[in-house]
């Protein structure tokens, strides 16, 4: 029973040292429309993905064009997931169930390079694979997501990525608490 209670204590602590950190760095979401009005945002804006394109090549063919951009091109989610597990030194199997991942799921990801996954599926690989804020936002990035400091979710996983604290069922607990859904749907596994 001292034992319970004592793990109470540290989930308690640990809930509120989470929720100190998503005050410190949750951004209110823009109105678009606000932004709008003040200019910040004009129907024909550029993407900045795109800023980098120098401006001689409008002048050059359209396939030229298309050419240029799909060679800015870099490797997939699937592709540097698989990278990743290779250099981390684990087994796949290990990395998928951890994740919470069926193998069925992982494989539908490896063999298929062009294959998005949802952001819990990246960011449940990226905490399992023990990646830095940078090298997590890399891996969410390939698959078209990225972490927002106007989401309480996101920062909340942002707060564990940080700390290092890598465990998909303490941070699937935390976003329990707080009435958000889990990065995956695997029970605790028992000790």
């Amino acid at each position: 029973m001292r034992r319970m209670n004592e793990g109470r204590k540290m989930d308690e602590a640990l809930f509120k040292k989470v929720e100190r950190y998503i005050e410190k760095h949750y951004v209110k979401p823009r109105d678009p429309s606000a932004m709008r009005f003040l200019g910040l945002i004009t129907p024909g804006s550029m993407p900045r993905s795109f800023s980098h394109v120098p401006s001689s090549a409008g002048r050059r063919p359209l396939k030229n064009l298309l050419d240029a951009v799909l060679q800015l091109a870099e490797k997939s989610f699937a592709e540097r997931l698989m990278l990743l597990i290779k250099k981390s030194g684990a087994k796949a199997a290990d990395v998928y169930g951890k994740a919470g991942i069926t193998k069925q799921h992982f494989s539908k990801i490896k063999n298929h390079a062009d294959y998005q996954p949802s952001k819990e599926t990246a960011l449940a690989f990226a905490i399992v694979l023990h990646l830095s804020l940078a090298e997590a936002e890399d891996l969410i990035g390939r698959a078209g997501f990225k972490l927002s400091e106007s989401s309480k979710r996101d920062l909340l996983v942002r707060f564990f990525i940080e700390e290092k604290i890598y465990d998909v069922d303490i941070i699937n607990e935390q976003l329990y608490a707080r009435g958000f859904s889990p990065l995956t749907n695997r029970r605790r596994m028992k000790d």
